[in-house]
């Protein structure tokens, strides 16, 4: 079947528009209509799959650490949206520094 326009994938998200592989950036995709969103996927050290890309925290939590050597509670804890608001000031918005890294349970 072919459809009338291509998928639109939300890449990480919407994440021009909000900091990558959170919920914030999720939704953002899906009020914007994106059929789909792709997101990246590691395991934390208790074994549970977190949606964050790098295996580090250094680049979008501003901090040193290891996904693999965290617990995904620990990294629950951990907000990566500071960067995000300090990279894009035109786009920044207060509540994405509060945003932190989702687990798939």
């Amino acid at each position: 079947m072919i459809r009338p326009h291509p998928l639109i994938i939300g890449h990480r998200g919407a994440s021009a528009h909000a900091p990558e592989n959170t919920l914030a950036a999720f939704e953002l995709a899906l009020a914007a209509n994106a059929d789909g969103i792709e997101f990246d996927i590691r395991l934390a050290r208790d074994g549970v799959p977190v949606v964050v890309h790098d295996a580090t925290l250094r680049r979008t939590a501003l901090r040193d650490g290891s996904i693999a050597a965290l617990s995904s509670t620990e990294l629950g804890r951990i907000g990566v949206g500071a960067w995000f608001n300090r990279r894009f000031p035109a786009r920044a918005k207060i509540g994405y520094a509060s945003e932190t890294i989702p687990t798939l349970q």
